[in-house]
């Protein structure tokens, strides 16, 4: 494989992006996005937010900056955070809309 190839799929990835609305986002609310989505094929319903803060692709992230991501990501409705009704010391995090994870 060649340098050229990776910058061709550098550039499919990017135009994918784009098509979902993701382009304006900086790394770290990618990466976010990323970990939900891949979850969300293995499992239904919301994500704990320790899951999200214990992912591989965050580990170089501080707790502060992805629990910031959060934030962004759920002003800008591409999530939505709550607290757990019954023991409000967890809260979850879902995707929105549903077809990021498509």
């Amino acid at each position: 494989m060649t340098l050229s190839h990776l910058f061709r799929l550098r550039d499919a990835l990017d135009r994918m992006e784009v098509d979902l609305g993701l382009a304006s986002l900086n790394d770290l609310d990618r990466r976010v996005i990323e970990t939900l989505a891949f979850q969300a094929e293995e499992e239904t319903g919301p994500l704990t937010i320790k899951y999200v803060l214990e992912s591989p692709l965050l580990e170089r992230y501080s707790r502060a900056s992805v629990y910031r991501s959060l934030k962004v990501l759920e002003t800008n409705n591409f999530i939505s955070v709550f607290q757990d009704e019954t023991d409000a010391r967890r809260s979850f995090v879902k995707t929105y809309p549903s077809q990021l994870i498509d």
